[in-house]
């Protein structure tokens, strides 16, 4: 499907642009409180077996092809429902990222412009980098990923002064139970989403072995989104639960006397570039689930409509901006089967089918499923 392979680099740096996007936004405290900081180095090693659960999915047949390999490994009737699911969850929570960018420009600086019309904005600029193939992504990814990590450490340097390290005492003081939803929820926001980066690894060069390339992308992404987190609650304290954007807020407070100022400006480019990257890996995951669902051949005619159906659905998957931030504390539930059961029941059932199957015949072509008969021997003179 891909003309370019995309190297181990540029993978990394897609896979930390992509886990970075809303929540470097977005990121704010937890029911966990001052300890947010240790639930999110806690979901980072749960996820370390959710890698490897798609790791080996994507390993189970050549051609590293992730909806392709759920189709073969469940079946065609089962995978395709399977994988109907992991798309239709992917047009949601494209959905929600959309929505959740276009409220941060309208609220930060755009406060005139309907919503709707900055929606379209971002998705003409998505349908030409995706038309246009995933390895363009993945190079801007790789280019673009050491200017947000010298931002953010640029912002860790110039709001030392209005950091109070009492804000993170007492450690550990919250309740068994807090820290258990805010695990969950650290893991479902972005951790679990890993999914998503899954159908992407298609593209990766052959060279290259899957699971270090993906753990490295999502330890790149961690240091940046641990970082600013943690800037973010010794900056604000508790008041950070209060702010829909506490990011944007945290880097408000920074100044110099009067000529540096409203640094928070730059900061915001920078904030929606993660976000771009984030829609972008969606938008793909979401064609190339529908390519295979409908046993299309290549996902780019699938990218203009589908991305005009994220746009319709961030418009309509909720009402304001309350309703969209009260959703997010229930993404742990909604999202976890999607991310944990699902996958784990997908490996079970392919390796089982695998070890169990009889030998494939010689010439039969490897790329076919198995529910495809052997070709015809040749009758013998």
């Amino acid at each position: 499907m891909q003309k370019t392979e995309i190297s181990a680099k540029q993978m990394e740096a897609t896979v930390a642009m992509f886990l970075i996007g809303s929540s470097l936004v977005k990121g704010g405290s937890s029911p966990a409180k001052q300890d947010t900081w240790i639930c999110i180095i806690i979901a980072v090693f749960l996820t370390i077996p959710l890698m490897w659960v798609h790791t080996k999915i994507l390993n189970l047949y050549p051609g590293r092809n992730y909806y392709r390999n759920i189709l073969r490994a469940m079946g065609r009737p089962a995978g395709t429902v399977v994988c109907l699911i992991f798309t239709l969850y992917t047009f949601h929570l494209g959905a929600l990222v959309m929505r959740i960018f276009s409220e941060f420009i309208h609220i930060a600086g755009m406060t005139s412009t309907p919503i709707i019309a900055i929606s379209a904005a971002i998705v003409a600029v998505l349908v030409y980098v995706l038309t246009n193939r995933l390895y363009v992504l993945a190079r801007i990814s790789k280019f673009m990923l050491p200017f947000l990590y010298i931002t953010v450490a640029i912002t860790i340097v110039l709001s030392y002064q209005n950091m109070d390290l009492r804000n993170i005492l007492p450690i550990l003081n919250s309740k068994p139970s807090d820290l258990f939803q805010g695990v969950l929820s650290a893991l479902a926001v972005p951790y679990g989403e890993i999914l998503i980066c899954a159908p992407m690894f298609g593209a990766l060069s052959r060279e290259e072995k899957i699971f270090p390339t993906l753990f490295k992308g999502v330890l790149l992404g961690f240091v940046i989104l641990f970082s600013a987190n943690l800037r973010n609650f010794l900056t604000l304290g508790y008041s950070v639960s209060v702010f829909q954007f506490p990011s944007y807020e945290s880097v408000s407070l920074i100044q110099f006397g009067d000529f540096f100022t409203r640094i928070e400006v730059l900061i915001g480019i920078n904030l929606l570039l993660a976000g771009f990257f984030k829609c972008c890996v969606l938008l793909f995951s979401a064609c190339d689930g529908l390519c295979e669902t409908l046993g299309l051949r290549d996902y780019e005619p699938l990218v203009a409509p589908s991305s005009l159906l994220i746009m319709t659905l961030s418009g309509f998957v909720v009402g304001n901006t309350l309703e969209l931030f009260r959703w997010m504390e229930y993404m742990s539930v909604y999202t976890l089967p999607f991310q944990v059961l699902l996958p784990v029941l997908v490996l079970i059932v392919g390796a089982a089918r695998k070890k169990f199957s009889k030998p494939k015949k010689q010439g039969k072509n490897p790329d076919t499923t198995e529910e495809e008969p052997p070709a015809p021997r040749p009758q013998e003179s």
